[in-house]
């Protein structure tokens, strides 16, 4: 169990094509271990650093406003936002 916050992921479109999502991530928040099950896209709405953990111990990512990354399906990590500013990314998910 986490004493950390957790972020928060407000779905904004969902049709047969792609499901676009809104991630909250807080100040200090994790998203805890989860599990891409599609390829997809995310979008940085400011410059930020995270911590990603994809099994071998956490490691600094640096993302830019506005460039974008892609992932494959079946990408399992647990992400954390160790700053003192809240972060916005949004996710769009290929179906």
């Amino acid at each position: 169990m986490t004493s950390r916050p957790l972020f928060k992921l407000t779905e904004q479109i969902n049709n047969e094509r792609t499901c676009v999502n809104h991630l909250f991530f807080p100040s200090q928040c994790e998203t805890l271990w989860h599990r891409h099950e599609r390829d997809y896209v995310i979008v940085p709405m400011q410059d930020c650093e995270l911590l990603m953990d994809n099994g071998e111990g956490f490691k600094s990512i640096t993302l830019k406003a506005g460039e974008c990354y892609y992932r494959d399906a079946g990408v399992e990590h647990n992400v954390v936002n160790p700053s003192n500013k809240d972060i916005t990314l949004i996710e769009v998910e290929f179906k």
